[in-house]
């Protein structure tokens, strides 16, 4: 079977990541974990997982997902066994028994079909819809996938290149998509993969200082980090600048639906002054052209 590597980006991590860690280490060849310059000493849990057998790279400074995942990804490429395929990992997703191989299962099927493979999604995210698109020569081809959980070809990214660091968060998942996309390199979807991850997290809706309720529940609304919207929004415009003529239709969608979020969630949850300060930076600039970590004024 075709050796994998798996990256894991960590930030801030806790005991959590260590039971995360053994799942992957159970499905794949090497597992490297790159600590993206956390400001709480990571170093007891990055001591534990060396002597799990991970490879631990540490970033002297936060740079950004897209910056630890390269530093992963060149780590394992420089081994002494060289992977085939390079899966990118979040810290606090877990991986159900057999994951990877129902990815790379899938991975063989396109392949043996004819279907030019750029990456490979899980059928499932728990909480969270996967796109779907059509299927070619009898393959599922997926929409645009998150970036935890995806197993991506070395040849792939020795073509195209890694990912974006300039985007420091939020939006480089869906430029590696784009630019496979633009090569003609397909999404494809594992029919027997399913991932558990977490996504931003829930509060309480509030209307005019009163709980919304539906059926005689309280309406639960999900937000991201508060900081987390400046990255949105300006790396909206940013990739619309690279892709937008190439791909109109992802570009409208992608700004009604973070358009529709921040309308709901200033609407319904708490923190909307700082949700939307951090929205209307981003957009300014994103239209200045902006990017890389955010400079604060």
């Amino acid at each position: 079977m075709t050796a994998t590597a798996a990256v894991v980006s960590l930030f801030n991590p806790t005991c959590g990541v260590l039971a995360n860690a053994a799942a992957l280490l159970s499905q794949v060849d090497t597992v490297v974990v790159v600590d993206d310059g956390s400001p709480q000493d990571p170093s007891r849990i990055l001591f534990e997982l060396s002597a799990m057998g991970c490879l631990v790279e540490r970033l002297a400074e936060n740079s950004g997902i897209a910056a630890a995942l390269n530093a992963g990804i060149s780590a394992a490429l420089a081994g002494a066994a060289k992977p085939g395929y390079i899966l990118t990992m979040d810290q606090d997703s877990l991986l159900d028994d057999g994951y990877v191989a129902a990815l790379l299962s899938a991975a063989t099927a396109a392949l043996e079909a004819g279907v030019p493979v750029g990456m490979v999604a899980p059928n499932s995210v728990r909480g969270l819809p996967v796109r779907r698109g059509a299927l070619l020569n009898g393959i599922q081809l997926g929409g645009e996938p998150i970036q935890s959980g995806l197993l991506i070809p070395v040849p792939v990214l020795e073509r195209l290149g890694l990912f974006q660091g300039s985007l420091f968060i939020d939006g480089v998942d869906s430029e590696f998509y784009l630019r496979c996309t633009a090569k003609g390199l397909r999404s494809v979807i594992a029919p027997d993969a399913a991932l558990d991850h977490s996504l931003g997290s829930s509060t309480t809706a509030i209307l005019f200082g009163k709980t919304v309720s539906v059926g005689g529940q309280p309406l639960e609304v999900r937000t991201a980090a508060a900081w987390r919207y400046y990255y949105l929004f300006r790396n909206r415009i940013l990739l619309t600048r690279q892709y937008g003529r190439r791909f109109p239709l992802w570009t409208l969608k992608g700004f009604l639906a973070d358009y529709r979020h921040l309308a709901i969630v200033t609407l319904l949850a708490p923190g909307r002054r700082t949700r939307l300060a951090n929205a209307l930076h981003g957009i300014v600039d994103g239209v200045r052209g902006v990017s890389g970590q955010r400079r604060h004024r």
